[in-house]
């Protein structure tokens, strides 16, 4: 019976008030991660910011010696060692 005083209103209210109080509890939790992703927001990098880093480091990575130059570096410091500790073991059988 459809009417003012149908008797199927009144559970079907009560599920909707009770479906009502759980969306505003959702709502209150959405607006507080909100905030806090809101808060978050001004720390992140832009994408404009991290090309800038990219482009920095390439150009510092493009200044890096290489390994074939640091190992020729290498021998020849072993190098001049090994002839100084020679020229200084000659001038000891001079001495003598």
């Amino acid at each position: 019976m459809a009417g003012p005083y149908d008797p199927s209103v009144e559970p079907r209210l009560a599920r909707v008030e009770t479906d009502m109080r759980d969306l505003r509890q959702d709502m209150k939790e959405l607006l507080a991660m909100v905030g806090q992703i809101q808060a978050t927001l001004p720390h992140l990098a832009t994408k404009a910011q991290v090309a800038e880093l990219e482009t920095k480091l390439a150009a510092q990575l493009a200044e890096k010696p290489s390994k074939l130059y640091m190992w020729g570096v290498l021998g020849v410091l072993v190098t001049a060692i090994i002839a100084s500790y020679g020229a200084g073991l000659a001038a000891l059988t001079l001495l003598r």
